[in-house]
């Protein structure tokens, strides 16, 4: 189990900065603690923390209790926490529960979604990947 300010990302060759695969959190790993990474992030189990990374996918069955942060967030799984991205999807098996902060949302149809949204300019902090939080 990884613990505060470790990163699943980053160490060893296979997780190099900006590597082309992502850095996964299978379904029966829970990790308590932050997640930064320069690159793709799939979570398939559980995270208590934040997450800051290049993209983030919380797939079906996934939770995540924290805030996420990334160029690209996709959603099919569960998150209780702020989610801050230039492009959001939440899919239609997502369960949120906290406020988007988006420059682009799509939500389908039985998404569960409990939260406010708020459009973020373009160029603001969260587009260029720098942490925005909302007042």
């Amino acid at each position: 189990m990884l613990t505060q300010n470790e990163s699943a990302a980053g160490s060893g060759p296979s997780g190099a900065r900006g590597s082309d695969k992502p850095s996964v959190i299978s379904t029966d790993l829970e990790v308590e603690g932050d997640l930064k990474s320069a690159g793709d992030v799939q979570i398939d189990g559980k995270v208590t923390g934040d997450i800051k990374s290049r993209s983030v996918t919380v797939s079906d069955g996934a939770y995540i209790e924290g805030s996420i942060f990334a160029q690209l967030v996709i959603i099919s799984g569960t998150i209780v926490g702020q989610v801050e991205s230039p492009k959001v999807s939440v899919r239609k098996t997502a369960n949120v529960t906290g406020d988007i902060l988006h420059e682009t949302l799509e939500i389908e149809s039985g998404a569960h979604f409990q939260g406010a949204c708020r459009r973020l300019e373009k160029g603001s902090k969260a587009s260029s990947g720098q942490p925005v939080r909302a007042a």
